[in-house]
């Protein structure tokens, strides 16, 4: 079946595009039929919505691949000029179309998609600031990221592809400092939530995360309880291993021993079981990353563990379905989400913050809590 010819009330090519001069390179053939299109767009476009030149047309007026066309016709798509409905037509876009609402800007969030799975935190504290920035005028765009890609050049395009006008970076790496400089120098404001151990210095706008107040009471608890040796495996992620400094002192200063242990799930499990007096161990883990490669790997050995030792997650609990119906007790030390969401989200709404040091949230300690009331599980 033939296909049904699109009627268009636009004046013949002829008469809106020049001929390209015949000089020209590629690439400034390409440039220049950008220019030109978006003139014609402009000078025919309408109140309303209308059927625009074909790719074809354009093709063959100018003597150019229609791939080199297709490229200028997705530009202009990308700026709002053009629509095009694939296999039918493409629309100039009308005078008269607007947004049904004001947008105040637009602001990023990176995610890293592996806490996002694993920690109840994560989930909530990015959510929360989403659904209340959208309650205030701005579009939240989530824009996940995997850990090998956190502080390379691509993820800073693919940043900058996102046309942010702000970003939220909650605990930035280390090593992403060269990515949140491109993006200041492409006018993107940002700010910062991260940990006071291992701050990213850097002139924005700042909100610290002050873990040490509840480390001294998980201290003193322990201390009290007769604990002598604390055992920690081996954090994977660069941060949680600078992280180890304050927490040792912090072991340190009451009286007790921590060491490290490899990481690995059935060597931190063996060392475990092997202590000689169980009730002066306790167990504290100090990332998300190697804390789910352990539990998860073995549940019923963690378990056994938590009946049998004094067990902390100094990071925030991490997501563990087989506890989701079993009672066992740990310690935790975490942040409330809701309460830094709504006061990130609240500033960005009332005021452009300025450089420096903004509100420093304080972890809180929770003894002996049960895994399955945790509210901020999903």
């Amino acid at each position: 079946m033939a296909r049904k010819r699109v009627p268009r009330n636009l004046p013949p090519l002829c008469e809106v595009l020049p001929v390209l001069p015949p000089t020209a390179t590629e690439g400034s053939r390409q440039l220049t039929l950008l220019d030109s299109l978006r003139k014609a767009a402009k000078q025919v476009r309408k109140q309303q919505s209308l059927p625009f030149y074909s790719m074809r047309e354009v093709s063959d007026h100018f003597g150019l691949p229609l791939r080199t066309v297709a490229l200028t016709y997705e530009t202009l798509e990308h700026e709002g000029i053009l629509n095009r409905i694939r296999g039918s037509k493409t629309i100039l876009m009308g005078k008269n179309l607007s947004t049904r609402a004001s947008v105040r800007a637009v602001v990023g969030i990176p995610v890293w998609l592996h806490a996002f799975v694993v920690s109840p935190y994560s989930r909530t504290v990015n959510m929360e600031i989403e659904e209340r920035l959208r309650e205030s005028g701005f579009v939240a765009d989530l824009i996940f990221f995997r850990a090998d890609e956190a502080c390379t050049p691509d993820f800073t395009m693919r940043l900058l592809r996102h046309n942010l006008d702000k970003i939220i970076w909650h605990t930035p790496h280390p090593h992403s400092t060269d990515i949140l400089l491109s993006l200041k120098d492409h006018g993107v404001q940002q700010v910062i939530i991260q940990s006071n151990e291992t701050p990213v210095t850097l002139p924005f706008p700042t909100y610290l995360q002050d873990w040490q107040p509840a480390y001294q009471k998980l201290a003193q608890a322990w201390q009290g309880s007769g604990i002598r040796r604390v055992l920690v495996p081996d954090p994977p992620y660069l941060p949680s291993k600078r992280a180890l400094k304050l927490f040792s002192s912090t072991i340190s200063n009451h009286g007790m021993e921590m060491e490290l242990v490899d990481g690995s799930g059935a060597a931190f499990r063996r060392k475990v079981f092997g202590s000689r007096n169980k009730t002066e161990v306790g167990v504290a883990f100090m990332d998300h990353l190697g804390a789910d490669a352990i539990c998860n790997e073995d549940p019923i050995a963690l378990e056994e563990m938590m009946k049998t030792f004094r067990v902390a997650f100094c990071r925030g609990p991490i997501r563990m379905p087989y506890f989701n119906c079993r009672s066992s007790k740990v310690d935790i030390v975490r942040f409330s989400a809701i309460e830094i969401a709504t006061r990130v989200a609240q500033d960005l709404k009332q005021l452009e913050p300025t450089p420096g040091i903004i509100h420093t949230f304080q972890a809180t300690y929770y003894p002996q809590v049960e895994l399955n009331d945790q509210t901020e599980f999903l």
